[in-house]
């Protein structure tokens, strides 16, 4: 007799098949019912641990010991006429169908849970909201590792990272964990649900690329973080022409394994590269990569190399619309006046204008995605001072993807813009909630809260930021600003030393010890970084309007920015309106743009930190 044969006629095939199935439920029912008594995580480990030791037990258990008429009896002193196996085996059946239908009814009442059940409510902690539980579908794309024994194909593992991230956060209904939060973990020893739990997310796609001349391998893995299970995975060993296909491929899986509600074609055109240029598409990998680091770690140079790229990606395909995006993007943030990272490139504002015109013209112009026009005449808009068009546009451009937290920031923008407080103050909640794991949003979204002078609220924004993505040199000042303003002076301080030691540009990191003197009343140590900011910095109006407005000189402020309004450089001074302690009444002629576009500007407030005589 075959062993496989013996292990069959002593049931011990049907016992391992009945252990495994009633293990899995018990499992199931046995994290069902820790979270909801809130066990530690140990117990639940604890319980799969003896789970996985009973097997080989009762595997050696139905292999040495028999069933007979008389009781259960060693098999070696049974004598096989009196056996019962055959009817053992059949009971054995039964419980195994049992079991399997249990299984079955657990699994799709888990999956519909998890597909239409109600999210989790938001807390409410004195007008502000934290994020809820994480959404069944939401989603962080960690860094892929870099296989290759050449650091410098660095950029490449991490670009296309952005790219699938950038494709994924294009599904309407699938909720994406910014780039700069993700990245944090890159190189981390943390486990999958440690990480998720972190960035409020309900799964993780990870993976790692090996760039070569011959062949490009890139392996990728979504994981279900609550239990680790892997719902897809795949592994693309291919030639290097084939990366465009490769990261659209691992969207659509993506989206299609979180079941989200886009038909298959649309899905495809959604998550489009764009380009079917390979050496254009690398340059663009190359941009965003490099601009995204720069958003993590405050190195404004990176920004530089992020836009030379993105002109290579232009000049190698002239029809490569996301990459005119990228670089009218650019060109935006050099034409603002208040933007840590503006004016480092040294060109009269007519030319970085005209070079703006040209980048969005041809973004439009390209453009195959209907929805991405949206977004790109938003911009257009906002540049040549359409405020209230380009509202509406932005809000149409929402509808289509709600989750896009450039569209949202764009929203508080916009809504500080026109005075609208009331839909600031909720929009910020609201973009907090949903996607508050965002470094350039919670940033935006604690300078928009000082609008509404609610110190409770501001603090609560600012903390919540710092809880989720308080790694970021950029979240780090906008906090110490933030709580400055809610009064919390020392909270702020202990923001200090590690803002000095970051690498913000040098002006963002004066000007947090000068509001941080001011605070303390330190007004000697505050004149003379002041005075130092003004040696140092003379033609940076932004710095030393603000560094005015913190010293409590007013009239020197106005002063500063009065020549914007009289040669009608309003949209340098439009940048300001954002500011909760800017006046707009001193500048006629921004007040009759404002008037004609149906807006009442709001009473400036005084700033709590600063500097009194």
């Amino acid at each position: 007799m075959s062993l496989f044969t013996e292990l069959k006629r002593r049931n011990v095939v049907r016992v391992g098949i009945a252990y495994c199935v009633i293990g899995w439920i018990i499992a199931q029912l046995a994290e069902f019912a820790f979270e909801n008594f809130g066990a530690p995580d140990w117990v639940l480990k604890t319980v799969v641990v003896l789970l996985l030791l009973g097997l080989p037990l009762a595997l050696f258990l139905a292999w040495a010991y028999e069933l007979t008429p008389e009781g259960l009896k060693r098999e070696q002193d049974v004598d096989r006429t009196k056996s019962i196996t055959h009817l053992t085996g059949r009971k054995l059946d039964f419980v195994i169908i049992a079991a399997l239908v249990v299984a079955l009814g657990y699994f799709i009442w888990e999956r519909q849970a998890g597909v239409e059940g109600p999210e989790q409510p938001a807390a409410q902690v004195a007008g502000a909201t934290v994020p809820a539980g994480p959404g069944p579908r939401s989603i962080a794309v960690l860094p892929f590792v870099n296989m290759s024994s050449d650091e410098e194909q660095e950029w490449f593992a991490d670009g296309l990272t952005e790219e699938i991230l950038n494709a994924l956060a294009r599904t309407p209904d699938l909720l994406v964990t910014a780039r700069t939060s993700s990245f944090k973990f890159k190189n981390s020893t943390e486990d999958i649900p440690t990480i998720a739990k972190s960035l409020g997310v309900a799964h993780i796609l990870e993976g790692s690329v090996r760039p070569g001349r011959e062949r490009l391998r890139v392996t990728a893995q979504l994981v279900r973080a609550n239990d680790g299970f892997h719902l897809w995975s795949e592994t693309y060993d291919r030639n290097p022409e084939d990366v465009i296909a490769i990261q659209e491929e691992v969207a659509i899986e993506i989206a299609t394994a979180l079941e989200t509600a886009i038909d298959p074609e649309a899905l495809a055109k959604m998550v489009s590269a764009g380009t079917s240029s390979v050496p254009a598409y690398n340059a663009y990998l190359e941009g965003l990569a490099q601009g995204a680091n720069s958003l993590s770690t405050g190195d404004a140079y990176e920004f530089l190399a992020a836009r030379e790229a993105f002109e290579r990606a232009v000049a190698l395909d002239p029809t490569f619309a996301v990459a005119y995006w990228e670089l009218a993007k650019f060109w935006e943030i050099q034409l603002r006046g208040t933007n840590l990272v503006a004016g480092m490139v040294e060109l009269p504002r007519e030319e970085m204008l005209a070079r703006f015109n040209a980048a969005i013209d041809a973004a439009i112009e390209q453009e195959q995605d209907p929805v991405n026009v949206l977004q790109y005449r938003v911009l257009r808009d906002i540049m040549h001072l359409r405020i209230n068009q380009a509202l509406r546009l932005n809000t149409e451009y929402l509808d289509h993807r709600p989750n896009d937290p450039r569209a949202q920031q764009r929203q508080l923008n916009f809504f500080a813009d026109m005075s609208m407080d009331d839909e600031l103050k909720a929009a910020i909640a609201d973009y907090q909630e949903r996607n508050g794991y965002d470094v350039a949003l919670a940033s935006d979204s604690m300078t928009f809260s000082l609008i509404s002078d609610d110190r409770e609220f501001i603090r609560k924004i600012a903390n919540g930021a710092l809880e989720r993505v308080g790694d970021s040199p950029f979240t780090m000042y906008q906090a110490h600003r933030a709580l400055l303003w809610a009064g919390d002076i020392d909270g702020a301080s202990r923001l200090v030393p590690i803002l000095q030691s970051s690498e913000l540009p040098e002006d963002a990191r004066r000007m947090v010890t000068l509001r941080q003197a001011c605070a303390e009343n330190r007004k000697p140590d505050a004149m003379r970084i002041y005075d130092g900011i003004r040696e140092s910095y003379p033609d940076e109006r932004s710095m030393i309007w603000i560094g005015q407005s913190i010293m409590g000189n007013q009239d020197a402020a106005i002063d500063t920015l009065i020549d914007l309004d009289e040669s009608g450089e309003l949209g340098f001074l439009s940048d300001f309106l954002s500011y909760a302690y800017f006046d707009a009444r001193p500048f006629p002629n921004l007040m009759k743009l404002l008037q004609a576009q149906g807006v009442t500007p709001r009473e400036p407030l005084q700033i709590p930190y600063r500097c009194k005589a």
